[in-house]
This record gives structure tokens, C-alpha cells and sequence, in this order.
């Protein structure tokens, strides 16, 4: 236990809780006015953060090998969460996410997303060849992104369907799926989104003609996406100071704690604040990439470059998203966000990636000796 604790990756650890801290200072200032459940929302975060941390601690320190090992058991469980969830999930907002459980909102889609980078490392690794993956071993992949990716779409969430596409893409790039098989699927993708139209959902058609003219709907639709370039914007350089914004102290910005908590974040904190939080992401992301070029396992490797791959497709959202430049979807801001689902599965996701990244580690005569870069 303490040589795996020495050997944790503890700029990762830091960089959670410093962005962790951010979180809850910035929930803190963004919930504190409303009527019942402000001050309660803050303390339910830093339980949730002190959860995560268990379960962070948990994923850290299993034995070596269990989690490549039970790759596909964890797939295998959040498909039929997933399943569950289109029988007795909880309707919230006219869609069918969440699974109840004691009182707690549990969401099995954010879980569905580490069990998928999981399922994807195992498999691309068994089929790692020198010369590239070709067409035929790239399908089974495109299959079994298609089971979550259909189930979550049905909910319907086809922002967080849109997340899995994004795990097989940087999937096939970590495994280095060859230049041609790669340009063909993308073709082919492009191809397929004007059909997206016709199955989309009236409020999910209303949200892309939104993005693209705000101000066709500035007290309906296009609300959320005005309310939080003003907050951006009203920011300037250094910010109005902590618990001093007006977007959020006088409630014009919906979802302020949760989607645009980087709204709220940018107007207290100004230009250089949000450019501190952003460079605090883009290390820890960093550190990640990092991690998996080192790892001594295949498995490890890509399962380390999907897990970041994933937070760095959540981040780029959100941030574009809140600033106007991408469609309102529901992807939160890593460790930012208020949120339960989502604190879980990202303290999920990192356990993981520090326990697979002591694979950066040559196994001689029983014990572990660091690999030199």
C-alpha cells in the first residue's frame, strides 16, 4: 500500500483538488442567493467531492491488472444500467437520465463513457499491429461504441451520445488506426450529420438554429446563450471580484451552478482568472497525455490517451458552449460543475489513470523500478 501511495502521480492528485477548490468557491457564489437549497447545494458538492475521493483511492490501489481484467464486466454493467434507465429512469426536463437510487439522482450515462474508453483500450489493444488497424478490425469498434451511443441517444441526450462518437475517434487515433481507414470514416461521418435533422427532436432542432442566430429567441431558446456571453463578457480583464457578479447574484443565467459554471466563473474572475483555470485543465490534461506515451502497457497506454481525450472533449465543449461557440448541450465543466454523476465518474476516471500509469514503471526482481525518460 505505501510503495503504491509513493508511487502514485501526484501532480494529477494536486491539480484535482486545486480545480476541485475552484468548484466549490465558484458553486458556493452561484447558488448562495437562491431561496432554500443554495448553501445546501455547496455542502452536498464537497460531499461528493469527499466520495470521489473514496472512490479515486479505491480505483488507485486495486490490484495490478484488475481493471484491464474486468474491462468488459464494466462495460457489460453500464449497458444495462443504461437499459434500466429507458424502463424505470427518472424523467427530468422531458428526457430519461437518471436512475434514482435511495434518493439519489445517479446518471449512467457518465459512467458509460469511462466503461466505453475501457472496452475500446482492451479491444484496440488485442488488435495493435505495427502497420496500423485496418477497415475490418476498426467495425467490431464502430459496434460496440454503437450500443451506448444508441441508448443514450434514445433518452434522448444526443450531447452526451455526441461524447462517444468523440472517445472512437480519439480511440482510432491512439491506436493508431491507418491515415486511409481514418479519412473513410470520416467522410462517411460528415456525410451522415445532415440526416441527424430528420431524427432530431424539435427543442434539439430549435438548439442548433439557436447556436447558429441567438437572437431569433433572445427570451426563449437563445436566453441561456445570451445570459452567459453577457456574464463572459461583463467579466473584462480582472473580473468584478468574488461573490460581486451580477449575472449570477441576481439569477439571469439558468443553470448557472451546473452547465455555465464557467459563466459565473469568467465574470467574478475576469479574462485572467478564466485564462488560470483554463491553463490548470490544460495541465492536468497535459499530465495525462504524458502519462499514457509512458505507460509500459499497451492496455494501459490507450486507456490512459481515452481518458484524457475525454476530459479535454468536455472542457473544449463546455467552454465553447458557454462562450457562444458551440450548441447548449449538457456536458459539464470537469470538477467545476455542480454534480454528482459527474464528480463520481471523473474521481472514477482519475483512480484509473494513476493506477494504469504505474505501468510507467519496469518490474525487476519483484521490484518496481522507475523508467527513465
Amino acid at each position: 500500500m505505501w510503495k503504491k501511495l509513493a508511487r502514485m502521480d501526484w501532480p494529477v492528485f494536486f491539480l484535482v483538488l486545486v480545480l476541485c477548490g475552484a468548484g466549490l468557491l465558484n458553486i458556493y457564489s452561484g447558488t448562495r442567493v437562491f431561496p432554500s437549497s443554495g448553501i445546501s447545494l455547496f455542502y452536498k458538492q464537497m460531499v461528493w467531492i469527499l466520495l470521489g475521493m473514496c472512490v479515486f483511492f479505491f480505483f488507485c490501489f486495486i490490484g495490478s491488472g484488475v481493471i484491464e481484467e474486468r474491462a468488459w464486466h464494466i462495460f457489460l454493467a453500464a449497458v444495462v444500467l443504461l437499459l434500466v434507465v429507458l424502463l424505470i429512469g427518472k424523467v427530468r426536463g422531458g428526457a430519461q437520465r437518471w436512475l434514482s437510487l435511495g434518493g439519489i439522482n445517479f446518471q449512467p450515462s457518465e459512467f458509460a463513457k469511462i466503461a466505453l474508453i475501457l472496452a475500446l483500450a482492451s479491444y484496440f489493444s488485442g488488435r495493435y499491429t505495427y502497420e496500423g488497424i485496418g477497415f475490418r478490425d476498426l467495425l467490431p469498434a464502430g459496434g460496440i461504441t454503437m450500443a451506448p451511443f444508441l441508448l443514450v441517444a434514445l433518452q434522448p441526450d444526443l450531447g452526451t451520445a455526441g461524447v462517444f462518437l468523440i472517445i472512437l475517434a480519439a480511440m482510432m487515433v491512439i491506436a493508431c488506426v491507418r491515415g486511409k481507414v481514418f479519412a473513410l470514416v470520416g467522410v462517411a461521418g460528415a456525410a451522415a450529420i445532415p440526416g441527424l435533422w430528420f431524427v432530431m427532436r424539435d427543442y434539439q432542432k430549435q438548439r442548433i438554429l439557436t447556436f447558429l442566430d441567438p437572437g431569433r429567441d433572445p427570451l426563449g431558446a437563445g436566453y441561456h446563450v445570451i445570459q452567459s456571453k453577457i456574464a463572459v463578457g461583463s467579466g473584462g480583464v480582472f473580473g468584478k471580484g468574488y461573490l460581486q457578479g451580477t449575472q449570477g447574484s441576481l439569477r439571469f443565467l439558468p443553470e448557472q451552478h451546473t452547465d455555465f459554471a464557467f459563466a459565473i466563473f469568467s465574470e467574478e474572475w475576469g479574462f485572467a482568472g478564466s485564462l488560470v483555470l483554463l491553463l490548470l485543465f490544460l495541465a492536468l490534461v497535459y499530465r495525462m497525455f504524458y502519462l499514457a506515451s509512458q505507460s509500459q502497457d499497451r492496455f494501459a497506454s490507450f486507456a490512459c490517451g481515452g481518458l484524457a481525450s475525454y476530459f479535454l472533449a468536455h472542457i473544449v465543449i463546455n467552454v465553447a458552449m458557454v462562450c457562444g461557440l458551440f450548441p447548449v448541450v449538457g456536458i459539464p465543466l470537469p470538477f467545476v460543475s455542480y454534480g454528482g454523476s459527474s464528480m463520481l465518474t471523473n474521481m472514477m476516471a482519475m483512480g484509473i489513470l494513476a493506477n494504469l500509469s504505474r505501468t510507467r514503471f519496469i518490474f525487476q526482481s519483484g521490484e518496481e523500478i522507475p523508467f527513465s525518460v
